[in-house]
């Protein structure tokens, strides 16, 4: 039996400290403008293609799902076919 902890301790003690921002007073620069603006276009366009993706995935999940129910609802129907038919 291992003598390691496993889990965390629940003291109050052990709870972490409150995350604090530094303040600056200095203007955002040029390049700093040009870098949030680069970073924000870079995350819209990465969701973009996510949400493009995913869409994608869905309509072939869709498309996946409805063949095998068509599959399963003719198979159905040649088992009751074939079931009603009189011997030969």
């Amino acid at each position: 039996m291992s003598t390691l902890p496993t889990h965390a301790p629940h003291s109050a003690s052990a709870a972490p400290a409150p995350l604090t921002i530094p303040v600056t007073d200095h203007p955002v620069g040029r390049l700093d403008r040009l870098t949030l603006r680069l970073g924000l276009w870079l995350l819209t366009r990465h969701a973009a293609r996510i949400h493009a993706i995913e869409r994608r995935a869905a309509a072939v999940h869709r498309a996946r799902q409805h063949d095998a129910q068509r599959t399963q609802r003719e198979r159905d129907w040649y088992r009751g076919a074939a079931l009603q038919r009189p011997p030969a």
